[in-house]
């Protein structure tokens, strides 16, 4: 099963500052949480986050697992990648303890989920291909073919229709208090012809005040 965890201001770690970790890394970068990597040496990639105040990072070595000590009660998500498979599994079993998620890079048995190979469209659509775990270069290989195809597929409107979905939906919890209600409002937005020639000609702003607009007769009607 795939899932897209809500990581927003939550605490992740990520203990191992080589290739892999810096895979992780860029998995988390967008997803507004706290990024902490720990380890006794770091790619030049995680260096540069870090000097951009992207992310934190921790010189230490890392020997067991009392480096989480300091993360008990915050810590929100775990990733182990290091290249010793014996103390990975030792902080996996750790994070475990602790009530976080809990990955170990060279171990995806023991770990709480599998990394899906992700492909994301200007931050706004994330599309997930996963083989449970059984073979990440072939689902590296797949994300490779299906990016060409959906990056075709995928268009700009679709991209400006997902933001305003987000701006409308917000906008609407206040307005519109029925669940059935305010999800009828949000399809009307997408068969509004007014409202998608504005996207069409990138005219966001103008796209965002005719669904407050709307919004508004819609919360007259609902009252």
């Amino acid at each position: 099963m795939i899932i897209d965890l809500n990581l927003y201001h939550k605490k992740a770690v990520i203990v191992g500052g080589g290739i892999e970790g810096g895979r992780k890394v860029r998995g988390l970068l967008g997803q507004n949480c706290y990024i902490t990597v720990i380890s006794d040496h770091f790619d030049p990639y995680l260096s540069a986050l870090a000097n951009k105040g992207q992310i934190q990072i921790i010189k230490s070595e890392v020997d067991d697992s009392t480096i989480l000590d300091d993360y008990n009660g915050s810590l929100f998500l775990l990733l182990a990648c290091t290249d010793d498979r014996s103390l990975n599994r030792t902080l996996v079993e750790k994070g475990r303890s602790m009530g976080a998620f809990v990955y170990s890079v060279d171990d995806p048995s023991y770990s709480d989920f599998s990394y899906a190979s992700i492909i994301n469209i200007e931050g706004v659509m994330q599309v997930a291909i996963s083989t449970s775990g059984k073979s990440p270069i072939m689902a590296r290989q797949v994300r490779i073919k299906a990016e060409r195809v959906l990056k075709r597929v995928i268009k700009k409107t679709d991209i400006e229709n997902t933001r305003l979905q987000e701006f409308a939906r917000n906008a609407a919890r206040t307005k519109i208090h029925s669940v059935e209600d305010r999800k009828k409002f949000l399809y009307s937005l997408i068969n509004d012809k007014y409202i998608q020639n504005l996207i069409r000609e990138n005219r966001i702003e103008d796209a965002k005040s005719s669904t407050i607009e709307l919004l508004q007769k819609w919360g007259e009607q609902a009252a």
